[in-house]
């Protein structure tokens, strides 16, 4: 899934030189000397990022800076924040390294690929080159997806066949890790490879075609697909994209959505931009004369409205291994290099494209969190199955994040919840400053519910070592963290780590 960004805090951004660093996505030579955007606060905000970004911002097209621009709403100092954190996460993850199927190159695809030049019309296989063994296991859980041809603007169609999904399946038989290089590696075939030939089969002056329009089929819903790890895997996902992948998102199609969706969509709504949310529609069961008016109904699968079958492929326009239209994918795994961060990611050994801890992540109704995108996480490995994160708020703001205990984590016992705060810096002038060290209630309990007490720690009598809070999980569900300053006397960086593991011996005094 594409979304749209979350904004951040600028004063975290990475500080690589931009001389340096990759693009986001690597874009045509034709989209690189376009002007497309005329207007004149278009063309006065793309100016203020270069001059923000210095020598070097030649190597951003407009449309590029344009779609930073547009995710942090016009504040050019954080979209010059959000870009170069995007960069940063791209190097440390080397996903410009990633093999992607390709007109020169014989790279096997990730999904069902039908009516594009760049690569032939083609299904996810095992054993084809740089497939890797996660990629087609996650295949037997998946209810089906394929890049389909374009819509009417030029834009390319994926279409997912989420009513199908064998969530708790997915949940069980694939980590978030593997599911997260899996999105990584589509999304980045879906902008070098597609969108350049969008560009040139459709494309023009004033048209750039850099995003995508995107069609999920609800039939087959049911209660058996609200599991809570599985959803937390799909938040995974959209805080990625909003986060490395901005603006990206053209139209989303939510169609043959029963009731149920009315429920599930109400906990993913609060995960999206507003930017994003506007660009969803739910349609129901009355959805072709919709579909049609954006796709021609020769580029439109027929159980979607339109004429197409690509009756020439194996398992149609969109094959399934859940509806038996396409025989199950057999395992012949071709692991990436050893030395790969994808590899590690594979093979389960800690490493994680998406650099971010399995049990921590912002959460959408605080607006401090949800300014906060440029918490970052600290490259390399957790210390003491901690991640080291970075986080800095201004006073008057509460930071929530969501503390992530899963069914699996308390199926057999009360699991052991450590939080750790060390003071990574302290901006002038904070000489007795004051902070929030931790707070936590169990989901969205409205009675708000105190497991571990609030408590306040001055500045100057902060241990090295840091702060530890414990607390002992009863059940799943989300928990929540709060942090903030006590007064407005300049910034504090905060270090913070979430491990749940292990058991507590006896309760523990916080």
């Amino acid at each position: 899934m594409t979304a749209s960004t979350l904004a951040d805090n600028t004063h975290l951004a990475p500080s690589i030189p931009i001389a340096e660093a990759s693009t986001a996505a690597s874009p045509a030579s034709s989209i690189h000397a376009k002007k497309p955007f005329k207007e004149a606060k278009q063309i006065e905000a793309i100016q203020g990022l270069r001059d923000l970004l210095g020598p070097g911002n030649d190597k951003f097209d407009d449309a590029e800076l344009m779609r930073f621009i547009v995710a942090r709403s016009y504040d050019l100092v954080g979209a010059k924040a959000q870009l170069l954190g995007s960069l940063e996460w791209r190097k440390t993850n080397k996903v410009d390294d990633l093999p992607i199927p390709g007109h020169n190159n014989s790279n096997g695809v990730m999904y069902a690929v039908r009516g594009w030049h760049s690569v032939p019309d083609a299904n996810i296989e095992a054993g084809h080159l740089n497939v890797p063994e996660h990629a087609v296991r996650l295949q037997k859980y998946m209810g089906g997806s394929a890049l389909h041809k374009w819509d009417k603007t030029g834009r390319p169609i994926y279409i997912e066949r989420m009513g199908q999904h064998n969530v708790k399946g997915l949940a069980k038989n694939v980590t978030t890790a593997e599911l997260v290089d899996y999105h990584i590696r589509c999304t980045e075939f879906v902008h070098n490879t597609i969108m350049p030939e969008c560009e040139e089969r459709f494309g023009s002056d004033n048209k750039i075609i850099d995003k995508e329009t995107v069609i999920f089929d609800c039939s087959g819903m049911g209660f058996h697909q609200l599991h809570m790890e599985g959803l937390n895997m799909l938040r995974s996902l959209t805080d990625m994209d909003q986060k490395a992948y901005p603006e990206r998102l053209g139209k989303l199609f939510i169609v043959n959505s029963p009731s149920l969706f009315v429920k599930v969509f109400s906990m993913v709504k609060k995960w999206l931009d507003p930017g994003v949310i506007e660009k969803i529609h739910i349609l129901g069961k009355n959805f072709e004369s919709v579909l049609l008016e954006h796709v021609d109904a020769e580029n439109l699968p027929s159980f979607l409205g339109g004429s197409c079958t690509c009756s020439h492929m194996p398992g149609g326009c969109v094959p399934s291994v859940i509806l038996n239209n396409i025989k199950p994918v057999e395992r012949k795994p071709t692991p990436p290099p050893a030395s790969s961060p994808l590899a590690a990611a594979a093979n389960g050994s800690g490493g994680n494209l998406l650099a971010v801890p399995r049990y921590l992540r912002p959460r959408s109704s605080s607006s401090a969190s949800a300014m906060s995108i440029q918490d970052h996480v600290m490259p390399g490995r957790p210390k003491e199955g901690i991640y080291q994160m970075v986080s800095s708020i201004t006073q008057d703001q509460a930071c929530e994040y969501e503390i992530v205990v899963s069914d699996d984590d308390v199926k057999d016992a009360e699991p052991e919840v450590m939080c750790m705060f060390r003071i990574k810096n302290v901006r002038d002038p904070c000489d007795g400053l004051n902070f929030t060290v931790a707070r936590f209630e169990f989901g969205e309990m409205t009675d708000g519910q105190i497991i571990v007490p609030t408590s306040f720690h001055a500045i100057q009598d902060a241990p090295a070592t840091g702060f530890e809070v414990k607390f002992r999980a009863k059940q799943a569900g989300l928990y929540v963290l709060l942090w903030k300053p006590e007064n407005q006397r300049g910034l504090v960086q905060l270090e913070y780590g979430v491990t749940v593991d292990g058991l507590l011996s006896e309760p523990t005094d916080c």
